[in-house]
Parts: structure tokens; sequence; C-alpha cells
């Protein structure tokens, strides 16, 4: 028999959290604050969490609110959990519910020790669902809250450290709760530099030199009235990127239903250099495609986008760059689709259309044609008319009202560290097509109640918000 431990006892309300954000029109959000239960955390502790818990507080009525909006979410909900508390001979109403508070903190110490703490509504509802556990665990009062840990020691070890200063006051929490929405369904924030000792160890002579580059990183996801939020927060000493007008969205054609903008990238290009040994993949990479490593990295070190259209029995692909040194990155692509070519016992054609040199080459059974647009310009698609829709007047994406409602939730302004846009149920019938078949009739409809998603990037001095926004219809 499977032995189960107190701590994962709880672990269904965290998971069945995390369920219901992801079956869930943006609003400004006010910036985070440490909660004052960040005094229950060491100020050495590795990672610090807090859970709502109160099915009465507004981000759960409001998450409730969006699933009963997708067509058997909230039942295919109910049934995971269900599910997984019945695995362990527990009920929700009868077992886990009366155990808790309106909050529920996870700290994990400097040892790497779990500790869980919450109010509970009632005390004996808590202590029975504890002694449901398979193991015996410790469990003390800690001003005010019923802290639980798998072993006495990791209590002691614990209380001991809280003695000695808490996360309250720690500069970079605070900074990390900054970048995150003020209500919340989860919040959470990871010391990755205190951990990378231990990576290191733990990757023996590869890992010895590893260096992420990364303070910490914050998260958090939250209800919405129209739609969940999540929000990343990283922190990068040195800072981590640039922000860019992003100029070539304006050109994208406006049946694109998934795309990828990204620019002013030049510094991650110099960082990718500067922290991974490619010396070994260098040589790889040339063998096999023709262009060194550092020719690829330069091509992506301007602004560039990448966008999915649907195109027949195929989705069209298509890559657009502007990057710094135009001429140059056309030899790469020109040298890439001449060893293609070569591997593949046919030739790089060269044709005119609409006054324009347009270069094709068969790849895997498709035709992928390049140009260059503009003198500054760089295009490559795998479809028949994606040079020329790319180019012309007409619709375009960014005058669509699901991307204006998108853009809208997460703040996208005139420039920006990057953005990844997916028109959801514009993809549905693109997915169907790959997949052979349709999509479940519930899941379908479902889907077709999401509108789009966007997560966009911005950067302030060393550290990057990533802002995304699943967007239901009205």
């Amino acid at each position: 028999m499977m032995r189960r431990r107190a701590i994962p006892a709880l672990a269904p309300v965290v998971a069945a959290l995390g369920l219901l954000a992801a079956g869930c029109g943006g609003s400004e959000q006010a910036a985070g604050q440490v909660p004052s239960s960040a005094s229950l955390a060491p100020a050495n502790a590795l990672a610090f969490a807090t859970v709502t818990t109160d099915v009465s507080s507004d981000q759960w009525q409001q998450a409730s609110d969006l699933l009963d909006r997708l067509p058997g979410a909230k039942d295919a909900l109910t049934n995971e959990l269900t599910s997984s508390l019945a695995e362990q001979n527990l009920t929700w109403q009868g077992d886990v519910e009366p155990a808790l508070g309106p909050e529920v903190l996870l700290v994990v110490t400097a040892d790497r020790k779990p500790i869980l703490l919450t109010q509970p509504d009632d005390a004996d509802a808590l202590a029975a669902l504890i002694a449901k556990s398979d193991e015996p665990a410790a469990k003390a009062t800690v001003e005010g809250w019923t802290a639980i840990a798998e072993t006495q020691a990791d209590l002691t070890a614990y209380e001991a450290a809280l003695a000695q200063g808490t996360l309250a006051d720690d500069a970079a929490l605070a900074a990390g709760f900054e970048s995150l929405p003020a209500a919340a369904l989860a919040r959470a924030w990871v010391d990755v530099a205190g951990l990378t000792p231990e990576l290191r160890q733990q990757l023996g002579q590869a890992g010895k030199d590893l260096d992420l580059g990364l303070d910490w990183v914050s998260a958090a996801v939250a209800a919405e009235d129209d739609g969940v939020r999540l929000a990343v927060g990283v922190r990068t000493p040195g800072g981590n990127g640039t922000e860019y007008e992003p100029k070539l969205v304006e050109r994208v054609p406006g049946d694109a239903v998934a795309v990828l903008s990204f620019g002013g990238t030049q510094k991650v290009v110099d960082q990718i250099e500067r922290r991974i040994p490619l010396g070994e993949i260098a040589d790889q990479v040339e063998s096999a495609t023709g262009v060194s490593v550092g020719g690829l990295l330069e091509a992506f070190s301007g602004e560039g986008a990448l966008y999915v259209r649907p195109a027949g029995t195929a989705p069209e692909v298509t890559l657009v760059l502007s990057p710094p040194d135009p001429d140059k990155v056309f030899a790469t692509v020109d040298r890439l689709a001449h060893t293609l070519a070569e591997q593949g016992g046919t030739a790089v054609r060269t044709v005119t259309e609409d006054g324009r040199e347009v270069s094709l080459v068969e790849a895997d059974g498709a035709t992928v044609r390049y140009a260059r647009l503009d003198g500054e310009t760089v295009i490559v698609t795998t479809g028949l008319t994606g040079i020329r829709d790319f180019a012309a007047d007409g619709d375009k994406l960014d005058s669509s009202d699901a991307y204006e409602r998108a853009a809208d939730a997460v703040g996208l302004g005139d420039r920006t560290g990057g953005f990844l846009y997916v028109d959801v149920d514009g993809l549905l019938p693109l997915v169907e097509g790959l997949a052979g078949g349709g999509v479940p009739a519930d899941d379908r409809e479902a889907i077709q109640q999401i509108d789009a998603f966007m997560l966009e990037s911005s950067s302030g001095g060393d550290t990057t918000t990533l802002t995304g926004f699943l967007q239901l219809h009205d």
C-alpha cells in the first residue's frame, strides 16, 4: 500500500487551485505587496507561496463564475478533485474544507524542507486530516498558525531559522511580489540564486560553471471578471534585455491565429553566447546546416515575428526578420536553403512574384519561399501567398477586435520586450485538421468560449515582468 504523509494529504488543495486556474476583460491591476504571512518564512527560505483557500473570497467566486461559462469545466474539475481525494480515502466537504483557513502557506527552508501552515476553521478537522496520514507528522503553533512538517526535527530547525529573521522585510521578496497582482488565487516566490549552488552540485562536473543569471522568480495566477491572469517576475542582475517598437506585427495578416513577436534581443544573444559553451554544439550545427551558430543567433538579433495562418490542408508558417544587417542575414538564409536543397537532392529556384525576386526550396515535402522586402526585411514562409499577403495592404492582425482586446488586457504599449498572441477559438479548426479528427464536442464547446491568450514581456531595470491573460468571450 502506498504510504501517505501529512503534507501530501493537503496537497490536493493546491492541485485543485491549479486546475481551477487552468480551467478558466482585463483590468488595471494594483501591484502586490508582501503579505503579513511572510513573517512565517525564515529570511533564508528558498521559496514562499501563499494560496487563497477561502471559498467565499472574491477570487474563488470569480473563478467559479468563469468555470460556469466553460461548458463541462466545473464538472471536470469537481470529478478530478473528488477522484484525487478518494485515492486517499478523503472527501472535500468532510475532510479537507473544514481543516483549512482562509490562507495556506508553503515555505521551503534553506535545507529544502517543506513546511505547510494554515489557520484552520476547525482545529479538530485538521488534526483528523493529519491523523489519516500513513506516517506521523509533526505540528506546532507558530504565531497563531498551525505549522506542519514531516518530522519534529524539520519543525525545530524551521522555528530556529525563523527566530533569526523573516522574509517580511526582505527586499527581494518585496520586489518579486510588487511584480504580481495584489489579488490572486496563488502567489509564489523562489530564491533562484539560493538554489544555484545545489544545482551545480547535482549536475557535477557538467554544472560546475552553471550560472542561470537569475536572482529570483515570482509568479501568480488570478481570476478576473472575464478571464484568468498570469504574472511572472524575474530579476536578472545587470539587466535582462531591451524593449522595442513592434513594427512588424502591423503587417501580419489579419487571419493569423498565433504570433510570436520579439526584438531588441542582441543583449539576450550576447548572454547566450557568454553563458552556454557552444563549442561542440556549434560544430555540429554548422556541419548539419552549413551555417554557423553565430550566424543563426545574429539573424535573431533585431526585431522579428513568427506567425501561423490557416492555409488549406496545412498551416502556413512565416518568419519575418528585421535585423541590423539584412544583407548578412539574407545570405545566411540563402546558405541554409542551398544546404537543405543539396541534402534533399533538389535545387534552389528563383522566380519573380509581383515584381519581386523570390527564392524557393523543397524541404520535407513543403515548398519554402524566402525574399528580401524593402531592403530591410527578410521573410521566410511555407505559404503560397505568404510573402504577398505580408507585403500588401489589407486586413492586418493589430486592427482585429480579438487582438486589441488581448493587447489591452496585458497593457501592451508602444514598446515591449516581446509577446505571444494566440487566437484560441480561431486556432481550433487548424488543430482539428492537423489531428485528423474532430475535438470531442464538450471540449470543442468549451474552447469556443475562449477568445484569445496573450503573454507580454516588459522590462524595468533588472526586473522583467511577464503578463499573460486568457480571455473569455463576452
